[in-house]
């Protein structure tokens, strides 16, 4: 427990080099939302229900193309479709985001070539304690991936057979033309990348997080300044597996470089997952909102966040302390 006093409200406290200001009761909803909870269903049906002008942060990665066996997006057969639809994701959001406000996106690429992951591949890998790859039944073997086919349009040349599609690119820009103001991206080094099989191009060991805006004079953090390289090692939590989630570290830092923590800041995710975003936000005294379409990784993400809520979050941990 951080403080062993009592609390008053319109106090500033300071706890682990955060200021929170103590107010009246914390507010339960966002519109029709539950705060601090994931609900289930559609983002792209969801999102309309949101108020408008009511969202801090946005931080997601949403299903990489061709990567997904459950239903919602990723499972396109024509890419294009799939940028479609995460543009009408974002576009959508739009208004929901304050004029302050600011949106980071991870996705990964993909190449034009179809998926064939084999446990074969742990040869070329220089990964593990020997360097000879992982073991065996690590999940970089073991991952259940779609059988993705490579998509070919001869009339477009960037959908040609082993193209690097360029994915993420495409989605930036087309926000970009459509009222987002892009302002910079974040190389995500990964301490321990997905080993790669034999390839004549770069192995891949990291990933880009965009961030974006409604306006130029968005909130961020300018002291000490965000750096553009992160060094940030993949994670394993408890609970239903979830193969696609990125570290809490990461969240947390898209967070912390928005520059104001409190109870009035609201982070949402789109793509919610296994819940990660919303655990972060909850650490940072912040609070959440998500929508996922799985109601199985709804259940345990939610069951995750009101363990946080009861144990570790310190903004709800002050508001009980003081009612």
């Amino acid at each position: 427990m951080p403080f062993s006093r009592p609390l008053t409200h319109g106090v500033v406290y300071r706890y682990d080099d955060f200021v929170y200001q103590l107010g009246d009761e914390l507010t339960k909803t966002l519109g029709p939302f539950d705060l601090d909870k994931v609900t289930q269903g559609d983002c792209l049906e969801l999102i309309p229900n949101l108020p408008d002008k009511s969202i801090d942060v946005l931080v997601t990665s949403p299903p990489y193309w061709g990567q997904r066996l459950s239903n919602g997006t990723g499972t396109e057969n024509d890419p294009r479709e799939y940028l479609n639809f995460l543009e009408n994701v974002f576009i959508n959001f739009l208004p929901k985001l304050k004029p302050q406000g600011i949106i980071w996106i991870n996705l990964g690429d993909a190449y034009n070539t179809p998926v064939n992951w084999r446990l074969d591949d742990r040869q070329y890998s220089t990964l593990g304690a020997d360097k000879n790859g992982l073991s065996d039944d690590n999940s970089a073997y073991t991952k259940p991936r779609a059988k993705r086919k490579a998509f070919i349009d001869v009339d477009n040349s960037w959908l040609s057979y082993g193209n690097l599609l360029a994915l993420p690119n495409r989605l930036v820009i087309s926000l970009s033309e459509r009222g987002y103001v892009y302002r910079g991206e974040v190389i995500w080094r990964k301490k321990n990348p997905m080993p790669e099989g034999r390839c004549r191009r770069p192995h891949r060991q990291h990933e880009s997080v965009f961030l974006l805006a409604k306006d130029d004079a968005h909130s961020f953090r300018v002291a000490p300044p965000v750096g553009s390289v992160w060094d940030i090692s993949n994670e394993k939590i408890d609970g239903p597996v979830h193969f696609s989630r990125f570290p809490e570290e990461l969240p947390r830092r898209c967070i912390d470089a928005y520059g104001h923590l409190g109870s009035n800041t609201i982070v949402f995710d789109p793509f919610s997952g296994s819940g990660t975003t919303g655990i972060a936000a909850l650490k940072l005294g912040c609070r959440y909102i998500g929508f996922e379409i799985d109601q199985v990784q709804v259940d345990a993400s939610n069951n995750r966040i009101k363990m946080i809520s009861e144990n570790d979050a310190p903004l709800l941990r002050l508001a009980s302390n003081a009612g």
